[in-house]
């Protein structure tokens, strides 16, 4: 087994080799596309895109074909190009410390990668619904059994803060490199804090609503849609607040059978949830077209 610096070096020699190809695919390209006659008359390119963030993005089960959300948009006719740095071996930490933030925008500089039309970033569920999630929970006979009364607002206010400035800080560097290009975000899905983990891993919802007295999966349920409306209010929020930031309404989309545990979609689930990123790209003006 990997020891920790050991199993670090491995994801960074993984991302190394994702960068440097890359690169190869977006010289063949830009060569390619240079030869294909007047820039008129020339087919638009594909989107060349940069995605950062957790296992919704990376995730690392094997199921045959597509597996997460950046599997199946490479899937789709005219897909994209997708440098991603999102990878699972990094899905515990910090949604946007300062080494994801900055690799990210150090390739976004890197004129080697292309033009970069969009980022996508997937983050904050590990923050809110990951083993921590206990301490956003009241306690059943203090709630009176309510579960709308099941969430200690004061602490969920809390986290979201530190949520809400991760992607305060993301917005404010894509600003500093280029404000015109797009930040593509979501909020997840309403998971199903049911006991489902994998592969040794979770679960992560039904321990902590369990310690605090909430038996029934009906409760649970109310009390996990309660704190991902609650983000989705945030993401909607800095929408309005910065340009080109864009919040993709996922939430909503997967039904019972979507869900391969407590976090993570099925490879169906994951198609759907791709679906709503495709629409929201397809949408965007310059985009039209080249997706």
């Amino acid at each position: 087994m990997l020891d920790y610096a050991q199993a670090k070096a491995a994801i960074e020699k993984d991302k190394e080799q994702r960068i440097q190809e890359h690169q190869i695919r977006i010289a063949n390209r830009q060569r390619m596309h240079a030869m294909a006659g007047p820039a008129g008359l020339r087919t638009p390119l594909p989107l060349n895109l940069i995605a950062q963030g957790d296992s919704w993005f990376d995730y690392p089960l094997p199921f045959p074909g597509a597996s997460d959300v950046i599997a199946h948009l490479r899937d789709v006719p005219k897909g994209p190009e997708i440098l991603s740095l999102a990878h699972h071996g990094e899905a515990a930490e910090s949604m946007l410390g300062v080494k994801k933030l900055h690799e990210l925008l150090r390739e976004l500089r890197d004129p080697q990668n292309g033009h970069f039309d969009a980022i996508l970033f997937s983050g904050g569920g590990n923050d809110l619904a990951g083993d921590q999630f206990r301490l956003w929970v009241r306690d059943a006979v203090s709630a009176g059994s309510d579960p709308a009364r099941g969430l200690l607002q004061p602490r969920v206010d809390g986290v979201l803060a530190v949520v809400r400035a991760a992607y305060e800080d993301l917005a404010q560097a894509r600003d500093r490199i280029d404000a015109s290009i797009p930040i593509f975000v979501h909020s997840y899905d309403f998971a199903l804090p049911d006991g489902k983990g994998v592969c040794g891993a979770g679960p992560w919802l039904q321990p902590g609503l369990l310690d605090r007295g909430w038996e029934a999966l009906a409760d649970g349920q109310a009390i996990v849609r309660e704190l991902l409306s609650q983000f989705s209010v945030l993401l909607d929020e800095l929408q309005a607040r910065h340009a080109n930031f864009i919040h993709v309404k996922t939430q909503g989309t997967l039904g019972a059978g979507d869900w391969a545990n407590e976090l993570h979609p099925t490879p169906g689930g994951f198609a759907r949830i791709t679906q709503k990123f495709l629409e929201a790209l397809r949408a965007w003006p310059s985009f039209q077209g080249r997706i």
